[in-house]
């Protein structure tokens, strides 16, 4: 069976030091996170601008589950286990932080306003393990720090599927991604709609897998291709018929229609993945990739500026909406750069709470450079076959549910 051409470059690249084997492995994560930051700001372009067609157009959320199961894969991979700990430590302690927030801020207004804030003890329990989405209360602004939160949850489940996940994929890779895709076609059908983020999104974290793997590159191309296309048109006309005939407020996430058309997205993108160019051939010596300092920085700060960046925005709209028209050209682009000041501001005061869940000295823009296992220095020893050793930063994160 043929082996990861990106594995099998890195072993045909001169490595007496074991920098080809590393750079390789760097070079698909750095990829990752790549995709990571540009669907993360597709999502904050479209909070900012209401832009609906820009939710269904760019499926950012797929986008960014199929990073994370890759991601996850690598862990499991390296840590075994232990990995779903690390994991949950780098989403939960930041969201801690974020949740501790907003409930001084319920009660403080409940006190002040002299309102019931409609929060109960029984509440605190989701905020410390959002197996749901957590509840702010009664108060009139509490959705915004709420709405993306199912996406903590989806999140969190799927990381504790995960070590049950990945060796039933191992085993029947094919028959289990066929499974996982039809079975929200199935759910939708049915009016099933429990786990219905966990369901949707599934597909796309088994395609993480798939690329974790070498699985999607060792399909003929033009196999690949077509079924790349039959995804792409069955989910692409699946969600132009939801947006022509659906009320706006339900074409956020259209059920199946969005997973299926995510999941043309997510292979396309990983198939696409570049080999590791960073390889200097003839001295093997490793270029500096530009911009990485930044990218690290985006996806080390990732998970805060997910939390923030909803209350960003309308405290900003709030702002501005008695002076100007909520989707005038001014306003879109006040609140734009509005929004990404407040949480680049977030980011700057709590963003070190990353650092701190990912076991990193806490900085404020400074980002070291990803660290890369022992077996990868020395050449991808006790590393699967066409798998990469290199642990990926904190778990992608979205926003709206398209």
């Amino acid at each position: 069976m043929a082996t990861d051409p990106v594995a099998a470059e890195a072993r045909r690249t001169p490595d007496a030091t074991g920098v080809a084997p590393v750079v390789a492995a760097q070079s698909r994560t750095s990829y990752l996170d790549l995709l990571r930051a540009a669907a993360l700001a597709r999502v904050l372009l479209y909070h900012a601008t209401g832009w609906l067609w820009l939710s269904l157009l760019v499926p950012a959320m797929g986008v960014m589950f199929g990073v994370a199961g890759a991601l996850l894969a690598a862990s499991l991979d390296r840590y075994g286990t232990r990995a779903v700990g690390r994991r949950m430590r780098r989403l939960l302690v930041p969201f801690w932080a974020f949740g501790a927030t907003v409930l001084v801020l319920v009660a403080v207004a409940g006190q002040v306003s002299g309102t019931p804030s409609g929060f109960g003890w029984g509440d605190v329990c989701w905020w410390l393990l959002p197996l749901r989405v957590p509840s702010a209360g009664a108060m009139s602004w509490g959705w915004a720090f709420t709405v993306g939160l199912w996406y903590v949850s989806t999140y969190l489940w799927l990381t504790l599927l995960s070590p049950l996940l990945l060796p039933l994929y191992r085993r029947w890779p094919w028959p289990v991604l066929a499974a996982a895709t039809a079975l929200p076609v199935c759910a939708h059908l049915a009016g099933v709609t429990q786990f219905y983020f966990v369901v949707s999104y599934l597909p796309c974290w088994l395609l993480g897998f798939a690329y974790h793997d070498g699985l999607l590159r060792r399909v003929p191309a033009r196999l690949y291709h077509g079924l790349v296309l039959v995804l792409a048109t069955v989910g692409g006309t699946w969600v132009l018929l939801a947006a022509t005939t659906g009320a706006p407020g339900e074409l956020n996430h259209i059920p199946a229609g969005s997973t299926i058309w995510s999941m043309a997205w997510v292979a396309a993108l990983l198939r696409w993945a570049p080999r590791s160019t960073a390889v200097a051939r003839s001295t093997g010596e490793v270029r500096p990739t530009r911009g990485g300092g930044l990218l690290r920085l985006v996806n080390a700060r990732a998970l805060t500026v997910y939390l923030w960046h909803i209350p960003a925005s309308a405290a900003i709209t709030a702002l501005l909406m008695p002076w100007l028209s909520f989707d005038s050209v001014a306003h879109v682009g006040i609140r734009l750069v509005g929004m990404v000041l407040l949480t680049a501001v977030a980011a700057l005061a709590v963003g070190w709470i990353e650092d701190l869940a990912a076991r990193r000295r806490p900085r404020l823009l400074r980002v070291g450079a990803p660290a890369v296992s022992r077996s990868t220095r020395r050449g991808g020893a006790g590393v699967p076959r066409g798998r990469t050793a290199v642990d990926g930063p904190m778990p992608p994160v979205g926003a709206e549910r398209g």
